[in-house]
């Protein structure tokens, strides 16, 4: 289902990363109906994202905090800028000290199951993406993966999951999420 590789970054690599997270300003970014705080990935970091077999489609730093990005947004990750992606990664960054513990929890639909097919349509995606996300009658967690400093979480694109909680009560949580598609 999924896999996790602690101590992903090298050291220093990870604290350079770290601390530019938290010297440097996020900004509010609109995608659809939804705000995200963002800030740019330095370029000495994509080398490490490349992953044999996939072409990365999109790569981001997110951040969320109390009064900030408080949905549940239950969703599966078929479409990345206009492309079908097969794999999903999340690095987390943030140091658990003073922040919310958190991770990423992964969930089943009561219609679709554990992951969104291939098949479903733009129209089916939209309405769950409207209708289901928040719902969580719909929805019942699988499991749950810890979110821990240096830590990459690497999953089917296409697995329902969420951030987890959905509301940081103290701190910020700091992700670097990236979405593939395979080539070969």
């Amino acid at each position: 289902m999924y896999e996790i590789k602690d101590n992903f970054l090298p050291y220093s690599v990870f604290r350079k990363l770290q601390n530019y997270c938290e010297t440097n300003e996020f900004s509010i970014v609109t995608a659809g109906d939804k705000q995200f705080s963002v800030i740019d990935i330095p370029e000495n970091i994509y080398p490490y994202l490349e992953i044999g077999g996939y072409k990365r489609v999109f790569s981001f730093i997110r951040s969320a905090y109390n009064g900030f990005d408080e949905e549940a947004r239950i969703h599966a990750d078929n479409i990345i800028m206009g492309e079908r992606v097969s794999l999903a990664s999340v690095l987390y960054i943030n140091s658990p000290e003073g922040v919310t513990e958190n991770g990423t929890s992964f969930f089943e639909h009561n219609l679709h199951g554990k992951e969104l097919s291939e098949c479903v349509s733009e129209e089916e995606y939209n309405r769950m993406i409207l209708e289901d996300s928040n719902d969580l009658d719909k929805w019942v967690q699988t499991d749950y993966v810890e979110s821990k400093p240096n830590r990459l979480l690497k999953y089917p694109a296409r697995n329902f999951h969420a951030k987890s909680p959905n509301k940081i009560e103290s701190g910020t949580r700091v992700i670097l999420a990236s979405f593939y598609k395979r080539i070969n």
